[in-house]
């Protein structure tokens, strides 16, 4: 079994198109990486006061020295001195940005911009919605940001979930595991690190079920499968070796490409911004206590586990049809359709229990484990109510060992025609 392992990677490795697929990807991880890294914006006072953009590593680093001031524990002193400071420029030169001078919103304001938008999205106006004018929050009442924060989450849950009590219980118990207070440092959760991450992961799904596609398509197609099945280990061996050195092949791939995309982006940006809390980077009333290093390993895992999954249906496929071409379509609309579904679905509990628990539900352009990581989606199964990160790894680990197992049965089966 071992050297027939051995045999079927080295004969799937020297494959041309394996080569361009795995370098292709590799090389989409690095231009996805430097792209997040392009996207970073800074802007400051140049000569005769006029504005200078600067982009990419140097932005990076001078927003690094711009919030210095204020990294590390968001603590209510610290949101107080924030909102005092907001509101001397306040009084001097109003509420319109434009009319602050230059200079005064780059040295004063633009620093505590974190902050300040922190917490204006917990405080709103609980008959319209609509949050409050930050220059009618009081520096003492901004200093109560967490309780107003738990306040906030609370009334939003209660108008979302108004018939589904037990959610916002779920919901309450899960925010109150979060620690107060959070932790700030500039960096990966000011980026678009996380969202490229996803599309990095969902290029890489669709680039290795090509390399999956013709695993065993392409060998009823030569006619090579009716020498090799009246080999003495021709038939549930074979399928066997043929699943997991397809497996193992494609995962190395996604390791390593997905491995070079956080070191370029993370050294970029900087490892200690992974300690950043996710209320800070998303959204202030979020209830998942996690940091964004964290956010983002659970987006890795959960990756992994939706590629094997799609991997695994692709090679179900391959051992159901002849042509490589049909069992290659196939499969890429079955890696597209979670994404269709999110578009273009009416969004009703049936569809998204679909569209999250297909193999390639984890990942897309729109619907991913990170976005719903982010969100409030709960699905009801029964009387039961299930928040959507849970579904995801869950159906695609089942998927994995289902696909693995009907491949094997479907070649095994097959060996008669």
């Amino acid at each position: 079994m071992k050297r027939m392992m051995v045999l079927e990677l080295k004969r799937v490795v020297k494959t041309r198109s394996t080569w361009m697929l795995a370098a292709g990807a590799l090389l989409l991880s690095v231009i996805m990486a430097l792209l997040v890294i392009s996207f970073a914006r800074h802007y400051y006072l140049g000569e005769n006061d006029t504005k200078v953009r600067l982009t990419g590593r140097k932005a990076i680093q001078a927003n690094q020295e711009r919030l210095k001031s204020t990294e590390g524990l968001l603590t209510p002193e610290k949101i107080r001195a924030a909102f005092e400071t907001y509101h001397e420029v306040y009084e001097t030169y109003g509420a319109k940005r434009e009319d602050i001078p230059k200079d005064i919103y780059y040295q004063k304001i633009s620093p505590i911009n974190p902050i300040l938008h922190g917490v204006l999205e917990v405080y709103v106006d609980k008959s319209t919605g609509i949050p409050v004018p930050l220059h009618e929050i009081a520096p003492e009442d901004a200093a109560t940001f967490y309780e107003q924060r738990t306040e906030r989450l609370a009334d939003y849950l209660s108008h979302r979930y108004k018939d589904a009590p037990d959610v916002i219980e779920k919901a309450l118990a899960i925010n109150g595991r979060i620690k107060a207070p959070f932790y700030y440092v500039y960096g990966v959760g000011d980026s678009d690190t996380s969202e490229y991450l996803t599309m990095c992961i969902f290029l890489l799904v669709m680039i290795c079920t090509v390399i999956a596609a013709p695993i065993f398509s392409a060998d009823y197609q030569s006619g090579a499968d009716d020498i090799l099945r009246c080999a003495k280990h021709g038939r549930w061996r074979l399928a066997v070796v043929k699943i997991l050195s397809a497996i193992l092949l494609t995962t190395a791939v996604f390791t390593v490409c997905v491995t070079m995309f956080i070191l370029i982006s993370y050294a970029a940006f900087g490892w200690g911004s992974l300690e950043t809390t996710l209320q800070l980077a998303f959204s202030a009333i979020s209830f998942v206590p996690l940091t964004i290093g964290e956010v983002n390993m659970l987006v890795v895992l959960s990756g992994l586990l939706t590629f094997l999954a799609t991997v695994c249906f692709t090679l179900f496929l391959s051992t159901k049809f002849k042509n490589p071409l049909t069992t290659l379509g196939l499969a890429i609309a079955g890696c597209l359709l979670p994404t269709i579904l999110s578009f273009a679905g009416s969004g009703t509990n049936l569809e998204n229990w679909i569209r999250l628990c297909l193999p390639s539900g984890g990942v897309g352009l729109r619907n991913s484990f990170f976005f719903e990581l982010t969100e409030f989606h709960f699905l009801s199964l029964g009387t039961i109510n299930v928040w959507t990160p849970y579904i995801i790894p869950v159906a695609a680990g089942i998927e994995i060992i289902l696909f693995i197992t009907l491949a094997i049965r479907s070649y095994s089966r097959n060996e008669a025609y």
